[in-house]
């Protein structure tokens, strides 16, 4: 099998692996698998806005918008107007979204913490590395795609 099909193998089972940790961590409270990274998100960044949140997740903003009035339904997230600037909505988490925030740090530290524990300590470092390495490539192809301001998947517009 050629490098690249077998990249694309090996991501495959990469992604089929996140998706059930992450399913088997969102079902607890709930919640879809994008509200679990909202809730984790906001927990991370109290305050932040709607419009920057789309931008990190590199999601519509439309539908992080669904999403978040879900969240404050379920009473998970408070949704108000920015004091700075009024077209600015800050989203931060109620005493329920906290706890949950909390939950989903814990569980999945303690996921990541036996995933990692079997791979070799001498190779742990080339593991992370070789993830930076991922991430850092598949940035660089985003915005290979990105050539110009109105092209690029409307992001000042997000």
């Amino acid at each position: 099998m050629d490098k690249v099909k077998l990249f694309r193998e090996y991501t495959r089972e990469l992604e089929r692996n996140l998706e059930n940790m992450n399913q088997s961590d969102c079902c607890q409270c709930n919640v879809n698998t994008l509200q679990c990274f909202l809730v984790v998100e906001i927990g991370r960044q109290p305050g932040i806005c709607i419009k920057d949140l789309a931008q990190n997740l590199k999601l519509d903003k439309s539908g992080i918008s669904r999403a978040v009035e879900e969240l404050v339904q379920k009473g998970f997230v408070l949704r108000e107007p920015s004091k700075k600037d009024r077209r600015c909505v800050i989203l931060t988490l109620t005493k329920d979204g906290e706890t949950r925030f909390e939950k989903i740090e814990n569980d999945m530290h303690e996921k990541f913490k036996k995933v990692f524990s079997f791979i070799e300590k001498d190779k742990q470092d080339m593991v992370l590395e070789a993830l930076q390495l991922y991430n850092a490539a598949f940035l660089k192809t985003e915005n290979k795609f990105c050539t110009s301001e109105e092209n690029c998947c409307d992001k000042k517009n997000a």
